[in-house]
């Protein structure tokens, strides 16, 4: 009879065992795959605002392109439009 009880016991212990291993390697994988696709889509914003750069770089001489990065990195409360215009006199 206690050799029963011991049994039964072994078994229950034994299934409830390989339950939480299965729920804690699940739960592990859904955070390494998160983990992983958030590093993927941080890597490719990334790659995309190197292009963006050496395409703004491309149309516009770069102070005038640090300036407007400068100025959407930081923006000033109030400036809705700057005109990204410079005057110079006595030029040939």
């Amino acid at each position: 009879m206690y050799i029963l009880g011991n049994v039964v016991v072994f078994l229950c212990v034994n299934v409830v065992g390989a339950l939480m291993h299965s729920l804690m390697e699940t739960a592990q994988r859904r955070a390494f795959l998160d983990t992983r696709n958030c590093i993927a889509a941080r890597l490719d914003m990334e790659d995309e605002n190197e292009k963006l750069e050496r395409l703004l770089l491309s149309v516009l001489p770069q102070h005038v392109a640090m300036e407007m990065k400068n100025d959407i990195i930081s923006p000033v409360e109030g400036q809705f439009h700057k005109i990204y215009i410079q005057k110079h006199e006595q030029v040939r």
